[in-house]
């Protein structure tokens, strides 16, 4: 799991692999969506949107998302990437998740890509 503070972009790549071959291949109709959840009941940030294809890299896809300052934090969201076969029109469904965190979460330090340092003390 990654973390993210309000404000910050949140990143996923996703790889969509031919299920023969396992090489990367280019999808068609290639979504994402961002969710998270309340029980049950799955509650959408971000409605179903393009993808947006890594220049130079087949089948290789990339969602930036800038965290809402009003979106709840320690919740967890999932990016759903929707791809469809270009032979066979089978649906790939690949996810990716990440927590929202407070300001001071790291200790006034760097976020998503940053390394979580523990310091401990003597009682």
């Amino acid at each position: 799991m990654r973390f993210f503070k309000r404000g910050e972009t949140a990143d996923s790549k996703f790889v969509f692999l031919d299920s023969e071959t396992n090489e990367p291949i280019d999808v068609k109709e290639q979504t994402y969506r961002i969710v998270h959840y309340d029980g049950p009941t799955e509650i959408i940030d971000v409605p179903e949107t393009s993808l947006d294809p890594v220049a130079g890299r087949i089948g290789h896809y990339v969602v930036n998302w800038e965290i809402p300052m009003a979106i709840a934090e320690y919740e967890t969201y999932f990016v759903y990437a929707t791809g469809k076969h270009v032979a066979d029109d089978t649906i790939t469904v690949i996810e990716d998740f990440y927590r929202v965190v407070p300001a001071d979460f790291f200790g006034g330090g760097g976020g998503g890509g940053a390394g979580l340092t523990i310091k401990f003390t003597k009682p």
